[in-house]
């Protein structure tokens, strides 16, 4: 959801501001926050993500997934209230600086195009998202609603003193949408198609309640695999091994390379 930039100045993302009772700050790396405060503030959203987790994002920093040579700078936008020991992380927006528009599942690349043929920059923009990861999540995470529009106003007045085209926030939550289109965001709407589990006890009652020909298709293709020996094993976290990764991404590689494309 793209908003016009406003006035340029020159870029001032580093360093501190201070508005009313909170101070603001743009972390460029999660280690600046920590684990305990950085969960804390995620556990006290109103839906549970682990894509937000200090784990899975610090983890994509440290590992140059979404760092700044990968076109992924991060800028985590947080407000904090206290002094000293008593200081607390009160609000914080996931934000990155984008140089491209990889990674992102919602794609831009048409507004990207008609800002180059009228001779406008449109990167760097900004972006608030998980990266490489398409799942609705709180955005705006805040300890109250106080904080959460204290937030939101810091983010305008971000963009407002930076040189970006425009600021992103994908997939948030309804009502957080909705706060961002009050303060004059424009919305856009996707289609996702989610499967949901209605209480179906194994596959076979799930495949009961399709008609005849879907039915008939999925059993001759789940038929089909079985015929060529193919199984499923599940690992889960240390049963993962280095040279599963590699397999893993060899298979990514080759699924881009199929259809003509370039992984990233």
């Amino acid at each position: 959801m793209p908003v016009p930039a406003g006035p340029r100045a020159a870029p001032t993302f580093a360093g501190h501001s201070q508005s009313m009772d909170y101070r603001t700050r743009i972390v460029s790396s999660l280690a600046e926050i920590g684990p305990a405060r950085w969960d804390a503030l995620v556990a006290a959203q109103a839906e549970g993500n682990p894509f937000l987790s200090y784990a899975f994002l610090h983890a994509l920093h440290e590992s140059g997934s979404a760092s700044p040579e990968s076109g992924w700078e991060p800028h985590y936008l947080t407000l904090w209230q206290g002094e000293g020991q008593q200081e607390q992380l009160v609000a914080a927006l996931p934000l990155y600086r984008k140089f491209h528009s990889y990674g992102e599942y919602v794609f831009d690349w048409a507004w990207a195009e008609a800002y180059q043929r009228h001779g406008v920059e449109y990167y760097p923009k900004l972006l608030s998202a998980i990266p490489f990861t398409p799942v609705r999540g709180a955005r705006l995470m805040a300890v109250d609603e106080t904080a959460r529009g204290a937030l939101v106003a810091a983010l305008r007045a971000l963009q407002e003193r930076n040189e970006v085209s425009s600021t992103h926030i994908l997939y948030p939550p309804p009502e957080q949408a909705q706060q961002l289109a009050d303060e004059g965001y424009l919305l856009r709407s996707g289609v996702q198609f989610h499967w949901h589990n209605e209480g179906y006890g194994n596959f076979s009652e799930f495949v009961d309640t399709l008609d005849r020909k879907k039915r008939k298709n999925i059993l001759a293709e789940r038929r089909k695999v079985a015929e060529q020996g193919v199984r499923f094993v599940w690992l889960r976290g240390t049963e993962i091994t280095e040279a599963h990764w590699r397999f893993f991404n060899r298979c990514y590689r080759h699924t881009y390379a199929a259809h003509y494309s370039t992984p990233y």
